[in-house]
């Protein structure tokens, strides 16, 4: 390439103008060898011969600064709002619809020329000459570095003095926070750069907001998290950050490579919505899960007589759900127009939910999903593989004796519910068509039943995150002590009702809220999918089997008033089935959860692996150990905070 391309010759003949030559240097290769240089690095050089040769340097550096860089250097890579919901928002309109920049305007540029990793990389990587010599000629003047240290300083200022980052340091005084002196350090500072009592006194200013803000992390580890606080407190560190980088150019002290490549990731990830979500929602998945393996601790038999409880706790679960599945059919059999239908159903499965959990009752498949998150727990904890492998085995052996003992005592009951019901009608509960579907539906190699156990076991996944989302909301907003402490609710019940009812909600929220959640999926969302033309049925272990035993009995009476007898086979065929959706419900809803819980704490495969393959050693060495009773003994020692059902 010489001075003489004609691309460049006619890019300069009226002048730099600057997006027509940044798109021809853009358009060269940004990757070299070891032996040839890039073309792009090329080019610039080329460019910059060119720009000598007709004396148009000054020209460009105008074209460069003839508008203020502020908003370049403050707010590239930056939100632009300062709440979760308004930045997501602001970013789908501008994905969607164009906005017509001012003319000039740097900030604007760079987004619209579409940058990426690798023209960061090709910046950090430009050799020192070249560095050196467009760095005088495209720098923004010490004003500029000034003027957007400033404006970041005030904007950064009005977010940490925000009522809620207030509240999260309660004893001290709102006076007392660093960033009512954030604007002047950062003015004193940036008109004084070299000034040592004024830098002295930015850097008390801001290690003292940084302190602030990890005390505010900390302390949103030991409560709830909300969203929009981490996403404040996120954008707070970003701002700190870039202050301090503006403030050392203003020192002769940046580096202006490292500078310009993170201007260049930032306005490539600027628009991004998953950028956006990552760290926050991360943040807050991490706590819902924290929650979830709270609850999860307690559906873990560590020892025989933990193991005893649980299966005494399952059989009442599946008591009830013999009556839960009764009221199924009984509702069903009604002529109701689908919503009525659809909330009589939910009602039905939420009022039994609800019981079991002021009964202390325990239904299988909603453990799966807790339980995943106390694993991942362990994991993060660093703990040894042996006792990471004794927690699997008592996961494993727990969920065993929990299906069995829902399944065990909801089969005799319907049984005998179904005997009562022929005592006293004649007939089975259910009617031909309900009883034959109850039988034949939970066939494991016939239709869909095993593909259907599957999507219950996302409703029971996502169940369980509403239930963990729901104990990181009632921290947050600390609703036990505030009902305990309301001066209305304590005038109207007295005191000591007050404070029973924030411990009964400090207790049931997160069971309450997931089992409204796991009745309302378990109805209407198979009406939802209904409604778009595609069958889909739950498949719940539990109530499959109460739902198997009362259609069997129905037919046994049906066949037996005909003179026929039951289809045995059938029913064995369904006794398999119900197995087979038991292993579903529980493989889906633990893979899910595990998986969710392992990305939300970002722990490597590498562990995981290991640990998978202790585990099917494990196993194969001593099988009864995952599956049986704890021998007389046996321990695994960790805290089982809070009630045993919370």
């Amino acid at each position: 390439m010489s001075l003489s391309d004609p691309r460049l010759d006619e890019l300069l003949s009226d002048g730099p103008k600057l997006e027509p030559l940044l798109r021809w240097l853009l358009e060269a290769s940004p990757r070299g060898s070891r032996l040839r240089e890039a073309p792009r690095t090329a080019r610039l050089r080329l460019l910059q011969e060119a720009l000598v040769a007709r004396g148009l340097e000054e020209r460009l550096s105008e074209a460069w600064n003839h508008t203020s860089a502020i908003r370049l250097l403050s707010e590239t890579g930056l939100p632009d709002r300062t709440t979760l919901l308004g930045e997501g928002f602001l970013r789908v309109v501008d994905r969607l619809i164009p906005r017509l920049d001012p003319e000039g305007d740097l900030y604007a540029l760079l987004d619209r020329l579409d940058l990426g990793e690798e023209d960061a990389l090709w910046l950090e990587s430009l050799p020192r000459e070249a560095r050196t010599s467009w760095g005088r000629l495209l720098s923004p003047p010490p004003e500029a570095w000034a003027h957007a240290a400033s404006l970041l300083a005030h904007r950064a200022a009005a977010v940490g003095l925000s009522r809620d980052l207030l509240a999260l340091d309660p004893e001290g005084s709102d006076a007392d926070s660093p960033f009512f002196t954030l604007t002047r350090a950062v003015r004193d500072r940036a008109e004084r750069p070299q000034d040592p009592d004024l830098r002295r006194a930015w850097e008390h200013c801001h290690a003292a907001c940084a302190r602030a803000l990890a005390q505010a992390h900390d302390r949103l580890e030991e409560q709830g998290v909300s969203s929009d606080l981490v996403f404040r407190l996120e954008l707070l560190d970003a701002q700190l950050e870039r202050i301090a980088q503006l403030l050392a150019f203003l020192s002769g002290e940046g580096d202006g490579a490292a500078f310009a490549g993170e201007l260049v990731r930032g306005s490539a990830s600027q628009h991004g919505l998953l950028t956006l979500l990552r760290t926050t929602v991360k943040r807050l998945a991490r706590k819902v899960v924290e929650h979830t393996g709270d609850t999860g601790e307690h559906y873990i038999a560590r020892n025989r007589r933990e193991w005893w409880a649980m299966a005494r706790s399952a059989a009442g679960g599946g008591v009830l759900t013999a009556g839960t599945a009764l009221f199924k059919y009984g509702f069903a059999a009604l002529p109701l127009a689908p919503l009525l239908l659809g909330a009589s159903l939910a009602t039905n499965y939420t009022a039994s939910f609800f019981l079991m959990q002021l009964l202390g009752f325990s239904l299988a498949s909603k453990q799966p999903a807790m339980t995943a998150a106390a694993l991942a727990r362990a994991l993060e904890s660093g703990e040894d593989q042996a006792r990471e492998v004794d927690l699997v085995a008592a996961i494993t052996r727990t969920q065993v004796i929990a299906t069995v003992g829902n399944v065990c005592a909801t089969i005799p009951t319907s049984l005998a519910i179904s005997a009562l019901w022929i005592w006293q009608t004649g007939h089975g509960p259910l009617g031909p068509e309900s009883a034959a579907h109850a039988l034949h539906g939970n066939h494991p190699f016939h239709g869909w039943t095993l593909f259907f156990a599957a999507v219950t076991g996302v409703l029971l996944w996502l169940s369980s995150l509403a239930a963990g989302w729901a104990a990181n909301w009632s921290a947050y907003r600390r609703l036990p002590e505030a009902l305990a402490q309301s001066h209305r609710i304590r005038s109207l019940a007295g005191g000591a009702r007050a404070e029973a009812l924030g411990r009964f909600v400090h207790r049931h929220i997160s069971g309450f809220i997931g089992y409204v959640a796991l009745g309302g999926l378990l109805v209407f969302v198979p009406m939802a999918f209904a409604f778009a033309g595609i069958h889909l049925e739950v498949r719940h272990v539990t109530l499959q089997a109460a739902s198997l035993a009362l259609g069997s009995a129905s037919l046994w009476a049906q066949d037996a008033a005909l003179g026929g007898a039951l289809p045995w086979r059938d029913v064995l065929w369904g006794l398999l089935g119900i197995a087979l959706i038991g292993v579903m419900n529980f493989t889906v809803s633990f893979a899910l959860a595990l998986w969710t819980a392992l990305r939300a704490r970002d722990l490597g495969g590498r562990a995981r692996r290991s640990l998978w393959w202790g585990i099917l050693k494990a196993f194969n060495r001593q099988p009864g150990r995952f599956l049986l009773a704890p021998r007389t003994g046996d321990t695994l020692d960790s805290p089982h905070p809070g009630d045993p059902h919370a």
